[in-house]
This record gives structure tokens, C-alpha cells and sequence, in this order.
């Protein structure tokens, strides 16, 4: 998700910037190490999906895994999904350019965030769960990945001020519409897997997670709009500008915590 989002913020979004080799050199080395842990983490969660389908540990799971890579639904899907995260991490560590490196990365995770959508919950739900299930997920990323390329460009790649207000404006506007696509996508989720029995985002685990995740998501929407509309304006001072800087790092550091809700959701089977 994060690699969908600041390729994307780099690729389409981001202003350009005198000592440009910088920030991409940055922008690539978090690539690759997001790309590994992705590499890294993908069998052992694959490993988790077969032991609850099997209903038994990973020690045991281990031997059936062949089957049930080919005899089911999910496991065909991951078949592609782990192909997709080698992809991405041997171009990861491809020499390439700036633009052509952000090009490959967003459509490969692009790729793999339409595979992480296909095993989810969502496929019970059918195809148009699915739809609105990787929307979510790219909003997400696109918000999160914003934000993340701002906080590099700010420190790693040494952006000046006239950069940083262009590129705040720019990340206000993809924030503004991605948190919209995050608020219809999230009401239809909910709506699935709660339905109107809204005395269940109490009275569940799945509510109550799913309040915290909103509740956070909040917060960061909150600094964002303090950001915008109080430093912004002020950002040729140097106290606004470290102020800028340390609220996009809460605000990272927050959307970190929501990615972190998510994956709790993701794992709670839903009451409705």
C-alpha cells in the first residue's frame, strides 16, 4: 500500500525539486526496503491463511501446502501473489530512472494490492465487495503515500520552502479526495459487515476495532487541516516550517497506527 502510494505521489504528483537526485535516490532506497519486508512476510502469511483454512499449525500445514496451492481458490490467488511480490522486489533493485522506476513500482503494487483484495473477507462478498475493497485500499494508500513523500522530501531530500508549499497544496487536494473515497468505501464495508445494527460497533470486536480505526483516522485529518490552513501560509519561517515537518510526521505516524487497525479488521471475522 505504501509503495502504491508514493510511486504514485512521484510519478504523478510530486513538484520537482533542484537537487531532484536526491529525493529520488531516497524515494528508491525506501522502495526496496519496503519491497523485501513485502517479499519477507508474504509466505509467512501465506503460511497463516493455510493453517486457519487447515485448521491446524504451521508445522502441520507445511506438508499440504502443495494442495492447497493448487486445489483452491485461495491458494491459486496466492500463487500470483507471491509471483507479483517477487516482481516487485527484484524491480525494486533494478537501476533505473526517477519516472521510470515510479511508473514500474505503481503498477506491480497496483498489481498486488488487486491480489491482497481478492484473498480478503471481501470474497465472499463478490466482485463488487472486492472493487470497493481495493478502492479503500488505494485510497489509503494514496493518502498515506503523500504524506510519507512530503516528510522525505522535507528532511532526506533537503526541499526548500517554495517545495514545500507546493507540494502541501498538492497533498491537500489528493488527502481531500482520498479521505472521500475512504468515507464511501469505508460506509459500504461497514454497511456489509454490519449492516444497521449499529449497537454492534459497540457490542463487537469488529465495531469497537473499527471505531478506533475511524478515530484515529480523525485525528489525522484534524493536523492536516491545521497544517493546511495555519503553516502552510507561514512556511518561509523556520518555526513553521519544523512545525510542518514534525505534524507530517505524526500524521505518518498515526496513518501507521490505522494501517495497523486495519490489518485487525482484516483478521476479525465481521458480526453480520
Amino acid at each position: 500500500m505504501l509503495i502504491f502510494g508514493t510511486s504514485a505521489f512521484a510519478l504523478a504528483a510530486a513538484p520537482r525539486v533542484s537537487d531532484g537526485d536526491r529525493l529520488d535516490r531516497s524515494m528508491v532506497s525506501l522502495w526496496r526496503v519496503l519491497a523485501t519486508v513485502v517479499l519477507v512476510t508474504s509466505p509467512l502469511r501465506l503460511l497463516s491463511v493455510a493453517a486457519g483454512m487447515a485448521d491446524s499449525t504451521f508445522r502441520e500445514v507445511i506438508p499440504v501446502m502443495p494442495q492447497i496451492m493448487r486445489e483452491t481458490y485461495a491458494g491459486r490467488v496466492w500463487t500470483w501473489r507471491l509471483a507479483v511480490a517477487l516482481l516487485l522486489a527484484l524491480v525494486a533493485w533494478i537501476p533505473a530512472s526517477g519516472k521510470f522506476a515510479a511508473a514500474l513500482m505503481f503498477v506491480i503494487s497496483a498489481a498486488l494490492l488487486a491480489f491482497q483484495s481478492a484473498t480478503s473477507h471481501a470474497v465472499d462478498r463478490g466482485a463488487f465487495a472486492i472493487t470497493i475493497h481495493f478502492m479503500h485500499q488505494a485510497a489509503a494508500g494514496m493518502w498515506i503515500g503523500a504524506l510519507v513523500c512530503l516528510l522525505i522530501g522535507a528532511t532526506y531530500g533537503h526541499a526548500g520552502a517554495e517545495w514545500l508549499r507546493s507540494a502541501t497544496s498538492r497533498i491537500s487536494r489528493i488527502a481531500g479526495w482520498s479521505v472521500a473515497a475512504l468515507v464511501v468505501t469505508g460506509l459500504i464495508r461497514a454497511w456489509e459487515a454490519l449492516g444497521l445494527r449499529l449497537d454492534l460497533l459497540v457490542n463487537s470486536i469488529y465495531g469497537r476495532t473499527l471505531l478506533w480505526k475511524v478515530g484515529t483516522a480523525a485525528t489525522v485529518i484534524l493536523i492536516g487541516g491545521y497544517n493546511r490552513y495555519r503553516l502552510v501560509g507561514a512556511v518561509n519561517e523556520l518555526s513553521a516550517r519544523a512545525a510542518l515537518i514534525r505534524n507530517v510526521a505524526v500524521e505518518c505516524a498515526l496513518l501507521v497506527a490505522v494501517l495497523a487497525w486495519s490489518v485487525v479488521l482484516a483478521n476479525t471475522p465481521p458480526p453480520h
